[in-house]
């Protein structure tokens, strides 16, 4: 098994057909497996894009993407659904939490494709839910936390079906000093599990936290 989980070869992200936007221009980088990695770098320098092709949510105007050895650039719609589902959890800054359901509801309905039992799935959602400290939180809906208790919502939903890789753009972006420790807590506890974490950021706290660091700039890994 190889010891790189992702993977780019030369890839590009061209906005636009008269007026071009070139948000990545050749691309090559190697993510170790069970790695936590930061990619830095300005704002609209290209970070998130990356982020979003690698998780597959993008496809690249050229250049390969390899999740494993897989090319998932390769990949039809449906497969590339399926591979974000068994193999890839996604932590936003805008936390992307349905507003009209309850924390555990948010985090279940990320296992509605999943095999096991409708109490299977309910159990699993509340272990997720006491991993992140809100066991207590399970009937709240989303108007009802903090910035920094939505975030460790969506963490915990980013792990329902047990990806292999967690990609989180921006996770404390929204939150307070004292939110942001306490979800950067979950996370490195996330990482020391044996998860590859994949970390856009403007925070130097994580950043210098990080076992590989990318730095982004006009498009460019530096």
């Amino acid at each position: 098994m190889s010891d790189w989980i992702i993977q780019t070869e030369n890839l590009v992200k061209t906005y636009g057909s008269k007026i071009k936007t070139h948000a990545l221009k050749g691309v090559d980088l190697k993510i170790a497996r069970g790695s936590l990695s930061c990619i830095i770098g300005p704002s609209g320098h290209g970070k998130s894009t990356l982020l979003q092709l690698i998780g597959g949510l993008d496809r690249p105007t050229s250049g390969h993407v390899f999740i494993e050895n897989t090319d998932i650039s390769l990949l039809s719609d449906n497969r590339l659904s399926e591979m974000r589902g068994e193999k890839i959890g996604f932590v936003f800054q805008a936390f992307n939490l349905l507003k009209n359901l309850t924390a555990l509801e948010n985090i279940q309905t990320a296992m509605m494709f999943a095999k096991g039992s409708k109490e299977y799935r309910g159990k699993r959602a509340l272990d997720l839910l006491d991993m992140v400290g809100l066991s207590d939180k399970a009937n709240a809906k989303p108007s009802e936390l903090s910035g920094g208790q939505l975030q460790r919502v969506a963490i915990a939903r980013s792990l329902a079906n047990d990806p292999d890789i967690l990609l989180m753009d921006e996770p404390t972006g929204n939150l307070d000093s004292q939110s942001e420790q306490d979800v950067l807590k979950h996370i490195f506890d996330i990482h020391k599990a044996g998860k590859t974490v994949v970390i856009v950021t403007h925070s130097g706290d994580i950043a210098k936290q990080a076992e590989l660091l990318f730095e982004i700039r006009d498009g460019r890994l530096l």
